[in-house]
């Protein structure tokens, strides 16, 4: 999940749209990994600033699907 919020971090607007998808598919969908707003909350503390970033975007995108 850590590699996945610095991926979010450093994409650009288009990038980013594609890995949203991607990350409801796999990580929010129907069947997919239980968690997500858990570790998103332990990476806000990360100690690199966009791992927090990127994870403050996903835990957005978790939001938005509930």
């Amino acid at each position: 999940m850590r590699l996945i919020a610095l991926a979010v971090a450093e994409a650009d607007d288009n990038r980013a749209d594609w890995l949203q998808t991607g990350v409801h598919d796999a990580l929010m969908g129907p069947g997919g990994a239980p968690g997500v707003a858990a570790a998103c909350r332990k990476l806000a503390r990360d100690p690199e600033g966009a791992v927090r970033q990127g994870a403050a975007h996903i835990a957005a995108w978790a939001a938005d699907t509930r």
